[in-house]
């Protein structure tokens, strides 16, 4: 009686869940088919100056909020309070909140040009290449890395796309350029000397390295604007 009685309520459940799906998709169709694109046009544009506006007030707010901040530490000598700032500033370095200027290299990754008779797999700048790189700067004291202008975390995992990586919340195509703060020489001779790289450069992939001085990796940006966000969207077809 009680087997009976769930299949009874599991046929009454998937009825309901296929006529609130009818019903949803009729809305939409009926909706859609009332809007002109000129109109739909019109209300992305206005959408999108709405959330530039948001954003411009948001990062104005969070500006005025680290000013006050730095403000009270100026005026207030109280120890207390500078350490808590001085801690402050130092976990938004650790957290890459914060710009980081300074000197370092700048590598730049781009696949081989031709895979000739080979596995393409060979040829193409795969996430473990990059991870293995990011690793050996880390390893070296690198201070901030950022790779194609996105800062790099430490909850950061790359994932392989088909030729392209994600990286944080976006998708990147190749050429990759990383950056790097901190002791030129020694994070050149590095990368310069990993294994990992001589394979690469084997295969044709270009691993190119140059020492940068007074540059900077900004920080890790914690809302999209809307151009970013609109660029992250996909068209598919039914």
């Amino acid at each position: 009686m009680v087997k009976t009685h769930r299949i009874l309520m599991f046929m009454v459940f998937l009825l309901l869940g296929m006529l609130i799906t009818l019903q949803f998709r009729g809305v939409i169709n009926t909706s859609e088919g009332n809007i002109s694109v000129k109109e739909m046009a019109s209300r992305l544009e206005a959408e999108e100056a709405e959330g530039r506006k948001l954003l411009e007030e948001l990062n104005n707010l969070e500006a005025e909020w680290s000013q006050l901040l730095d403000n009270i530490g100026s005026r207030q000598q109280d120890p207390e309070i500078m350490e808590l700032i001085r801690q402050r500033d130092y976990e938004y370095f650790r957290a890459g909140l914060t710009n980081v200027r300074g000197d370092g290299i700048i590598i730049t990754m781009q696949d081989a040009q031709t895979a000739g008779d080979m596995n393409i797999e060979d040829y193409i700048i795969h996430d473990a290449d990059i991870t293995g790189i990011l690793n050996e700067l880390r390893s070296n004291g690198a201070e901030a890395i950022s790779i194609n202008g996105e800062r790099i975390l430490g909850t950061s995992k790359l994932v392989c796309a088909g030729p392209t990586i994600f990286l944080n919340k976006s998708r990147y195509p190749p050429p990759y350029v990383i950056k790097a703060i901190g002791d030129p020489d020694t994070l050149y001779n590095a990368i310069d000397q990993l294994s990992n790289v001589a394979i690469m450069r084997i295969y044709g992939i270009r691993v190119d390295i140059r020492k940068e001085y007074d540059m900077v990796i900004e920080k890790y940006r914690l809302y999209e604007s809307i151009d970013e966000w609109l660029s992250s969207l996909e068209v598919v077809s039914e």
